[in-house]
């Protein structure tokens, strides 16, 4: 991963409901710490670095505690609501602050797992969850297009 480097985004997610997979949901928290921790700048760095982390309601409430301490962040829940219906719906850990200025918690882990249990039963969601966090990325373009003027004006 640092032979890759240097990175401005590390972004890593569960595997959606329904998929088959290998390994139990909390590997791949614990395989995305692991590049977290390798991908990071060097203390002292001036360059910008975002990470995030998507749950889609596939860790344990055990499994989230963990995240929340390893990624030393809280998770933030991003719904999309139609109407009255909750179509879909994923935890999120990151330090990209449209994360945390667009979003808050909004449901209570018995209504999550409800709609989790709802997922496996019904077909896929109209919206997956690489579109509920797209917006949360669409102000890191304008940030890396200001922070690459900074440098390119610096030099």
């Amino acid at each position: 991963v640092e032979g890759w480097g240097p990175f401005d985004l590390v972004y890593g997610s569960t595997p959606p409901i329904g998929h088959a997979c290998d390994h139990p949901p909390v590997w791949y928290l614990l395989q995305f710490h692991r590049i977290l921790q390798y991908a990071r700048p060097r203390p002292g760095s001036q360059q910008p670095f975002f990470w995030m982390f998507v749950d889609n309601l596939v860790l344990s409430q055990d499994d989230q505690t963990a995240a929340t301490r390893f990624l030393e962040a809280d998770p933030v829940t991003i719904q999309d609501v139609c109407g009255r219906a909750v179509r879909n719906t994923v935890h999120v850990w990151s330090n990209i602050p449209a994360v945390r200025s667009r979003h808050s918690a909004l449901a209570l882990c018995e209504e999550l797992s409800l709609l989790a249990q709802d997922r496996q039963r019904t077909k896929p969601p109209a919206q997956g969850p690489a579109q509920l966090v797209k917006n949360c990325f669409l102000p890191l373009r304008e940030y890396f297009k200001y922070f690459s003027t900074e440098l390119t004006s610096s030099l």
